[in-house]
């Protein structure tokens, strides 16, 4: 079991101290030291977009997912129309908001980290579609948390991206660009900062 500070994000809604994770055991010491950089990362995104909605700006991941998400902007749970990437980007982290509260909270079930020693993605995670029940579970091949030619925050993205099946977020398979939960994840994995010549490969490699 691995347990996680959860920042103090200026929310509308009571936000548990800890989360909770079982992780399997054949993961190493340093692999485990790893994700737990890496779930981190994708709380101090979190932290960080309230943090500027609060100060009454639009946060660099709404501007960032404004400007290149088209398709799939709602979860599957999510019934009213979605204007654009910023509207997206609001819904989607109030959803990952109840989904770490949930886990907290106890009020969904265990999340446990899942090990694969090798695979065709990074992370995985089958599709959910409630964040007041869905655990946050998903499945890591190990060999990745220990390759040091990968950034810790392209790893973080692609948990991201296994948290967003988990939210209710869906893609065609194989497509990331201009869906919500590639862009999104991309986002991530390049500190929300506009796209390059970068080939968008090099970042959705790490995705599902």
């Amino acid at each position: 079991m691995v347990q996680v500070v959860v920042p103090q994000a200026p929310v509308g809604e009571a936000l548990p101290e800890l989360m909770t994770f079982y992780i399997d055991t054949r993961f190493t010491a340093t692999q485990v030291s790893r994700l737990r950089q890496m779930i981190g990362l994708v709380l101090a995104n979190w932290d960080a977009h309230f943090s500027q909605i609060e100060r009454g700006e639009v946060s660099n991941y709404q501007y960032c997912v404004n400007k290149y998400a088209r398709f799939n902007l709602a979860p599957v749970w999510f019934e009213d129309k979605l204007a654009n990437g910023a509207a997206a980007a609001s819904v989607q982290m109030d959803g990952f908001t109840t989904m770490i509260a949930a886990n907290g909270f106890g009020r969904a079930p265990k999340a446990y980290i899942m090990y694969r020693e090798s695979g065709d993605s990074t992370i995985s995670a089958s599709n959910a579609s409630d964040p007041e029940t869905s655990p946050l579970s998903v499945t890591i091949n190990s060999s990745d948390l220990s390759k040091t030619n990968v950034s810790t925050v392209f790893l973080s993205g692609s948990l991201q991206h296994a948290w967003l099946h988990r939210e209710g977020y869906r893609h065609p398979a194989g497509k990331y660009t201009s869906y919500f939960a590639g862009e999104a994840s991309m986002c991530l994995m390049r500190g929300n900062k506009d796209k390059t010549s970068t080939p968008s490969t090099t970042y959705t490699q790490w995705l599902d």
